[in-house]
């Protein structure tokens, strides 16, 4: 009975908090804690019976308060909790049911199937413990997998960028060898009153060429230094023009690196929701989408706006800002509520939202 009133009590809670059709990450915190009561009921069990004391109602209360302690310190002090809300929440989830339905079978086991004495209890918590070290190993090692496959797609792009440098520098350097002898031949033509047709023909040969989007692709990028923004800048650039969506970027100033005071990563992981939520909406949007990036340095500050086109809506900031919200079906709705998590540690960082004539505007401003 013990078993059916918490899955009830489970079940309840989930209903009233749950954010979507699916929440992992309000369905895991609440198997998380029902884990943590199995293990810790197994480890005062053992306690009790290796020192040789009965468990008593006092014993109880006291190992019950360290035990509540040991658990708000656990859940608000590190970051077991917030693993559920990450890119990589769903599969820490899967991780935390495999630890709870193991943290059942292994305590009822030892009390009702096993004879019941220290040996089956040291078992449990071994077995359990055991389940609990494998199975954030298992977390990690899937974590640094996912890390490693997005460090290769950076080295991929900025191998990408390169190549696509030095490709139109030899486009340049051709067209720069070629218009010097088209001049040539049109002064020497001149002579002969043929120089409207050969004028004609050098501006179609020049707007051929310096219209290329692929020369251009990149333009401006160079002016950013720092590694982890230029990586973004290319990797996001790179997949818009791939889904050829139209844009454009503009850096003029040179962007030598970002401020200490912020994790990098931080920032990075702002700007990338910003261009996939923007990236998504112009592929639903389909040949009248557009992405504009504009990045400034003025006064020791750094802005960078984003603006994409986007599908006439009566929703609001507020409602884009609840977390969980998601106009996409099979989406874990991450966008907006994602983005004021991660700047909210920075007293400095202002960050601002605007849906007018048609355009979602994003502008970040912090120190550099």
């Amino acid at each position: 009975m013990a078993f059916y009133t918490e899955l009830v009590e489970v079940t309840l809670f989930y209903f009233v908090y749950k954010r979507r059709i699916i929440d992992y990450g309000i369905l895991g915190r609440l198997l998380l804690i029902q884990s943590y009561s199995y293990i810790t009921y197994g480890v005062e069990n053992l306690f009790f019976q290796l020192i040789g004391k009965q468990d008593t109602s006092i014993n109880s209360m006291i190992c019950g308060f360290i035990f509540v302690l040991i658990e708000y310190i656990l859940f608000t002090k590190t970051t077991v909790v917030e693993n559920l809300d990450n890119e990589y929440g769903k599969v820490y989830f899967f991780l935390i049911l495999y630890l709870y339905f193991g943290s059942i079978a292994v305590y009822y086991l030892a009390n009702y199937v096993i004879k019941i004495d220290i040996l089956a209890y040291t078992i449990a918590i071994i077995i359990i413990i055991g389940q609990l070290i494998f199975s954030l190993y298992i977390y990690n090692s899937s974590k640094k997998i996912r890390q490693d496959k997005l460090s290769l797609q950076q080295i991929k792009d900025l191998k990408t960028y390169t190549q696509q440098l030095e490709s139109s520098q030899r486009s340049l350097r051709k067209f720069k060898h070629d218009y010097q002898n088209m001049l040539l031949s049109l002064k020497l033509s001149a002579k002969k009153s043929h120089d409207k047709e050969l004028i004609d023909k050098l501006a179609e040969y020049s707007s051929k060429t310096l219209e290329d989007e692929v020369l251009w692709q990149f333009n401006d990028v160079d002016n950013v230094k720092d590694e982890l923004l230029k990586s973004l800048f290319i990797s996001k650039l790179n997949r818009i023009f791939q889904d050829n969506i139209q844009y454009s970027f503009e850096c003029r100033d040179v962007i030598d690196s970002l401020s200490n005071k912020y994790n990098a990563f931080d920032i990075i992981r702002i700007l990338g929701i910003t261009y996939d939520n923007a990236i998504e909406e112009s592929l639903e949007l389909g040949d009248e989408a557009r992405i504009d990036t504009m990045v400034y340095r003025e006064n020791g500050e750094l802005e960078i706006e984003i603006k994409n086109r986007c599908r006439n809506t009566d929703l609001t900031i507020q409602d884009m800002k609840k977390s969980g919200f998601t106009t996409k079906k099979n989406h874990d709705g991450l966008g907006l509520a994602n983005i004021e998590e991660l700047s909210q540690p920075y007293n400095d960082i202002f960050i601002n939202y605007q849906i007018k004539d048609g355009w979602f505007t994003f502008l970040m401003v912090m120190s550099i």
